[in-house]
């Protein structure tokens, strides 16, 4: 009895230090995190479904999630593009990161628009930058799910002129049997967004932040 309560009061005098312990801080509200901030270690994180029956939701509650769920939806898509067609899953999931702050932003959620997209006609449904307030030739398209806008990056890759040499670079990896990753194309889109060190970013992301933690 007595090596019992002694048994007891060190299982009470542990239990009472791990509850002490604070959570960890894993969300956007952390003061640590920043835009190019390696987000924790996640082992679930980078598991592919390979089929769904309906589209993939994309959470913007936080950075796991966000990638996870984008993740999910590529895998999606995938099951109707080619392979000569896919975009790597790391250089999708960059370009959205850069482009909403990680699901942070106002056309993220409002417009589930991942990628600034733009519309020229004004009869689509479009968002205009704050603090515009008329039409200036073009809106930020708005998308009835945000896997959709995905969908409609992926087409655009593929169809789009000014994206031409992100499809000769791709044909070219191909043709000798290897896979592209997205550190072989983020250079071929410098006509993506008007800021100069634009591919950079994206290559930073993919190499420390996608990369070096989700394993897609």
């Amino acid at each position: 009895m007595k090596y019992f309560s002694t048994i007891l009061t060190i299982l009470g005098m542990y239990f009472f230090v791990y509850a002490c312990q604070p959570a960890p801080c894993t969300d956007d509200g952390c003061p640590e995190w920043n835009e190019l901030a390696t987000p924790p270690e996640n082992p679930d994180v980078g598991m592919i479904v390979n089929d769904y029956s309906v589209v993939p939701v994309v959470a913007t509650d936080n950075k796991d999630d966000f990638v996870y769920s984008l993740n999910k939806c590529i895998t999606h898509l995938y099951k109707d593009v080619p392979i000569e067609k896919q975009i790597p899953r790391e250089l999708i999931i960059a370009q959205a990161a850069l482009e909403t702050g990680w699901g942070e932003s106002r056309f993220a959620n409002e417009a589930n628009n991942l990628f600034g997209i733009r519309t020229w006609n004004k009869d689509e449904k479009y968002l205009l930058p704050i603090p515009w307030t008329e039409w200036p030739g073009w809106g930020v398209k708005v998308f009835e799910t945000k896997c959709d806008s995905v969908a409609h990056y992926i087409r655009m890759i593929n169809e789009v002129f000014a994206y031409e040499e992100f499809r000769e670079v791709r044909a070219k990896i191909l043709e000798h049997g290897e896979i592209p990753n997205g550190l072989d194309l983020a250079p071929t889109l410098t006509k993506y967004a008007s800021r100069a060190n634009y591919t950079e970013l994206v290559a930073t992301l993919i190499k420390y932040n996608i990369r070096g933690v989700y394993e897609l």
